[in-house]
């Protein structure tokens, strides 16, 4: 036990190193866009300016940032790490307004790749708003998928107790739910075998059984909580 939250502890300290470091290359990549200068011929583009090569840094490390923060966001890391970028860029954008670098109708030559082709302030707060927005539906959405699979709402409540559990048989219901027996132990060691509906996914990954402390062999109260998917997990 110690061990894993020494474990977990560490995963946080490189979640929040690496967040602080996502956010100040993103918000240099909009606040000094004003002093990016491409020089391109026929063996591509290229500039001497930190902020030229900052969003393809801030894709980069925003990546590990999600594969890390998978731990503690589960689905949700993903859309969340999105909304992060997008608002530190905003952010930048606002600064330089403010700072009098740049207008909101200036054209710099900021982009997000390659210097495809030039939008004003404006039309890059626009985008990045839409990518804060279309990233809280997603974040939301795999919030939602992560406290379903895990059951956690029903674990937070006195009333319901969890323990490791095995899962056998399997008969379709609809899609990619199916019915099968959980074979779990109480809380005093009393084994039970209770027919449950989860889903087909659950058959590949590690499972705890969320009980009823009254009624633990209540088909109607229990349910498969699914761990996590990690990178060594099967697909």
């Amino acid at each position: 036990m110690r061990r894993r939250a020494y474990g977990t502890g560490l995963r946080a300290l490189a979640c929040a190193l690496l967040a602080w470091h996502v956010w100040l290359v993103w918000h240099a990549a909009s606040y000094e866009a004003a002093d990016v200068e491409w020089t391109c011929d026929s063996q591509g583009c290229s500039s001497d300016s930190f902020a030229a090569g900052a969003p393809l840094l801030g894709i980069a490390t925003g990546a590990v940032l999600g594969l890390l923060a998978t731990r503690f966001l589960r689905r949700a890391a993903g859309g969340t790490v999105a909304v992060f970028c997008a608002l530190a860029c905003i952010v930048g954008w606002h600064d330089a307004v403010a700072d009098g670098l740049v207008g909101h109708d200036s054209v710099t030559a900021f982009h997000i790749m390659l210097p495809i082709s030039t939008h004003s302030v404006s039309d890059w707060l626009t985008v990045l708003w839409c990518v804060v927005g279309v990233g809280s539906v997603l974040a939301w959405w795999g919030a939602a998928v992560s406290l379903r699979r895990s059951a956690a709402l029903r674990r937070l409540t006195g009333r319901y107790a969890t323990a490791e559990a095995t899962l056998s048989g399997w008969r379709s219901v609809s899609g990619k739910y199916g019915e099968v027996t959980v074979a779990f132990e109480d809380e005093k060691g009393v084994a039970y075998e209770v027919p449950a509906v989860t889903e087909r996914i659950a058959l590949r990954r590690t499972v705890r059984a969320v009980y009823d402390k009254q009624h633990p062999a209540d088909a109607r109260r229990i349910r498969v909580a699914i761990a996590p998917r990690t990178l060594w997990s099967r697909p």
